[in-house]
């Protein structure tokens, strides 16, 4: 009779710890759960699973022939880093040799003729995003985060229609706040259809790129999806979508000299900033670009 009680309590204990295993793996990607895996990794956010119109209606006059509405299902959960990768971060990456610092602040000083540029700014550094990084330098530092924290090739950039979800957060309007822009929810460029920097509301941040999450997050707790710059996505360009994916899987049949980025920027107009609006990219070698950066995405096991 012991040995049965005996039995019976270590497998009460396995129940247990299985249990508590299985409790703790459910918090760590639980829907709106943070986390983060290193000292100098992003926080990410988990995104829900579910449904969504991508694309822009034929009401809106803003409305481009690239962004024809239709359905994407994304059937699994992701995560998102909730901010643009800072300066601090991609430094960290730079320190380890897996980001190439040099090539990108050499980039920044030259003009697109690759002359000095007299003009250049530095923006500052630290908790603002890092900028121009091209789309190689950007799978370059996820695969860092993901030799750092031990995945296999999880970290990754968001696709085309996973950043669209994302941003919209649940909304259908041009923005997640309502269909005029307003400078209380990000860092934008003036209101013309001229590109420049604005001072109004909360955005204080004049023809420069703003700290990240200066301003409210989005429904699922993501900072400056619209505004202060661009981000790059997986996807190559393709201007029709009817036979794109419709799963939140990337465009990899379009043209792919050039690679997508989405968001807007600091000197962007109202027209760029739409959840819907969708850029044709530039050669994924592109680097000097100050008002284009990266935000990442985890595959969620």
């Amino acid at each position: 009779m012991n040995k049965l009680y005996l039995v019976i309590a270590v497998i009460a204990v396995a129940i247990t710890f299985g249990q508590a295993d299985a409790q703790a793996g459910q918090k760590h990607y639980k829907l709106g759960a943070t986390f983060k895996e290193c000292r100098d990794c992003p926080q990410m956010v988990v995104i829900p699973a579910g449904s969504f119109i991508m694309g822009t209606p034929k009401t809106d006059d803003m409305k481009q022939d690239d962004e024809v509405q239709h359905k994407v299902t994304i059937a699994y959960s992701y995560a998102v880093s909730a901010t643009e990768v800072t300066w601090n971060q991609w430094e960290a990456c730079v320190r380890d040799g897996g980001c190439d610092g040099i090539a990108v602040e050499t980039a920044l000083r030259l003009d697109r003729e690759g002359k000095p540029n007299k003009d250049y700014v530095d923006f500052g550094r630290g908790n603002r995003p890092v900028v121009g990084v091209s789309w190689y330098d950007a799978l370059a530092y996820v695969g860092w985060l993901n030799r750092k924290t031990g995945n296999d090739d999880l970290y990754r950039l968001l696709t085309d229609s996973e950043w669209e979800y994302a941003a919209r957060g649940g909304t259908t309007t041009r923005y997640p706040w309502g269909d005029k822009i307003d400078h209380n929810y990000g860092n934008f460029g003036n209101d013309s259809k001229e590109l420049g920097g604005m001072v109004e509301g909360r955005d204080k941040w004049d023809n420069e790129t703003a700290p990240v999450a200066s301003f409210p997050p989005n429904a699922y707790g993501l900072y400056d999806m619209q505004g202060n710059v661009f981000e790059w996505v997986q996807d190559c360009y393709k201007k029709d979508l009817s036979d794109g994916p419709s799963d939140g899987s990337p465009n990899l049949d379009g043209d792919c000299r050039t690679r997508m980025f989405r968001s807007g920027s600091f000197v962007s107009h109202p027209f760029m900033h739409r959840s819907g609006n969708r850029s044709p990219g530039y050669p994924p070698m592109t680097r000097g670009r100050n008002y284009l950066g990266i935000r990442v995405a985890k595959t969620l096991e």
